[in-house]
């Protein structure tokens, strides 16, 4: 078997890469160790959701921050260990989550988002 192109991975991206080369006149080969969409797709539905252009802001609230401090959220798990170098990222990314700093990034979004698929309707 030969082709011009391999593309490894076939989560939305590695399968949306393919069909366009396809289109293209490329002859693809897609390569996963799994079936398609059964890893990263499969957990968001290969789905790219043109409605969520606010990102997700780190928690402001104390007791949400306890409870994520406690390990005891289902959407974030950390391990003790790794925190030293976490600590950095964690604090930047705590001081863009304010109210306004979070909406100053979302507005700025907004554009990128709405124009990666010009031909839907928001």
């Amino acid at each position: 078997m030969s082709a011009d192109s391999i593309v490894l991975g076939a989560g939305i991206v590695g399968v949306s890469t393919a069909i366009h080369l396809a289109r293209r006149g490329r002859s693809v080969v897609l390569v996963d160790r799994r079936g398609a969409g059964e890893e990263t797709s499969f957990g968001n539905a290969g789905l790219i959701q043109r409605e969520g252009i606010v990102p997700y802001g780190f928690p402001q609230e104390v007791g949400m921050l306890v409870r994520y401090g406690l390990n005891n959220r289902i959407d974030a798990h950390y391990h003790l260990k790794a925190m030293p170098k976490l600590v950095p990222f964690l604090s930047r990314y705590w001081w863009h989550s304010n109210e306004v700093r979070h909406q100053a990034i979302a507005n700025a979004y907004a554009p990128l988002i709405e124009n990666s698929a010009p031909n839907m309707q928001i």
